[in-house]
C-alpha cells in the first residue's frame, strides 16, 4: 500500500536530490542496523518522508556522510542518520509486519509469510519502545479489516481508519506539534488508501477481492468517475497540508524544499501515471 509519496524530481536541483537521497539511503542503513535484509526490503518513500519531515520540525542534529553499498558499489552515496532515521525504521518494520501478513492472509503467498516471521519476534521491543504507535496500529488495522471484511464503501470510515494509523506514526512525541502531525499523517493516511485503491481498481476486480472504490467505478460513468477520484484524492491531501502550513519548517531551506515538494507535487506522480495508462486503454 505504501509507496506513493514520492518527490517530483523535474522540480528539484542537484543539491536537494543528494539531500533527498541522504534521507533515503540513511533509512535504508537503519533498516539493516536494526532489521537486517528483512527490514531493507520494507524500505519506502513514505517513511523517508517521515524522517524528513521529523528532521525539519525538530532540528535535531544529523550526520551527513557519504558511502558504498551492495546495491551501489561504485559510487558513494550520501547517508544521513540521526534519531529520526531510527524512529522511521521502527516503523517501517512495524508496518512492514502487518503488510506480510495481510499479503499471506489475502494471496496466500509463502515468501510474505517467511518475511513476517523474521520480524515477528522485533514486535515485542517494538511495544515497549512505541506503545501508543503500536496500539494504535493494530486498533487501525482491526478497523479496516471489519469495514472491508464487511464489504463497506464508506469512504470517510475507510480512510479514516487507515489515516488513523498514520497520524500516530506521524506523531511521534506528545507534545505541541503532535496535533498538527497527527492531523497531517491522517489526511496523507486518506490518500494513500485511495491511492492504492485507484491503482488497484482492475488488479482487484479479476481477483475478486475487495476495492473501496469498486462501488463508485460501477455507478458513474468513466469520465465522471474520474473527476470523482480526483475530488478524493485532492481532499485528503488539503487534511494533509492545511496542519503542515502550521507547523516552523521555512520552505526554503533543504529539508522545506523537499517537504513541500513531495506535498504539493511529488505524491501526484503515481496518480498521473496510472490516470494516462488507464485512459490511453479506454481509447485503444
Amino acid at each position: 500500500m505504501f509507496g506513493y509519496v514520492t518527490i517530483y524530481r523535474k522540480g528539484l536541483a542537484d543539491a536537494d536530490m543528494d539531500r533527498y537521497q541522504a534521507y533515503y539511503c540513511g533509512l535504508c542503513r537503519a533498516l539493516g542496523r536494526r532489521y537486517g535484509r528483512t527490514g531493507q526490503l520494507a524500505l519506502s518513500y513514505d517513511m523517508a518522508f517521515v524522517a524528513i519531515l521529523l528532521t525539519a520540525l525538530y532540528d535535531v542534529p544529523t550526520a551527513y556522510t557519504a558511502g558504498r553499498c551492495a546495491p551501489h558499489p561504485i559510487k558513494p552515496r550520501p547517508r544521513a542518520d540521526n534519531e529520526f532515521m531510527d524512529y522511521a525504521a521502527d516503523m517501517t518494520a512495524a508496518l512492514a509486519y502487518y503488510n506480510f501478513m495481510d499479503d499471506w492472509q489475502d494471496d496466500h503467498r509463502r515468501a510474505s509469510l517467511a518475511q513476517a516471521q523474521k520480524l515477528e519476534p522485533q514486535l515485542p521491543a517494538l511495544r515497549e519502545r512505541w506503545p501508543r504507535q503500536m496500539q494504535t496500529m493494530t486498533g487501525a488495522l482491526d478497523k479496516l479489516n471489519a469495514l472491508e471484511s464487511a464489504g463497506s464503501h464508506d469512504l470517510d470510515a475507510l480512510c479514516n481508519a487507515f489515516g488513523a494509523l498514520l497520524g500516530d506514526v506521524f506523531a511521534c512525541r506528545d507534545d505541541i506539534w503532535a496535533p498538527a502531525l497527527r492531523a497531517m499523517g491522517q489526511g496523507l493516511g486518506g490518500f494513500i488508501y485511495l491511492m492504492d485503491a485507484y491503482d488497484d481498481l482492475e488488479k482487484d476486480s479479476k481477483k475478486g477481492r475487495f476495492n473501496a472504490l469498486r462501488q463508485l467505478a460501477d455507478e458513474l460513468p468513466p469520465a465522471a468517475y474520474e473527476q470523482r477520484c480526483h475530488e478524493l484524492l485532492t481532499q485528503q491531501m488539503g487534511r494533509c497540508a492545511q496542519p503542515f502550513e502550521m507547523l516552523p519548517i521555512l520552505k526554503d531551506t533543504p529539508e522545506g524544499k523537499l517537504l513541500y515538494n513531495t506535498i504539493y507535487s511529488g505524491v501526484w506522480n503515481k496518480y498521473a501515471l496510472v490516470r494516462k495508462h488507464r485512459e490511453g486503454r479506454r481509447h485503444d
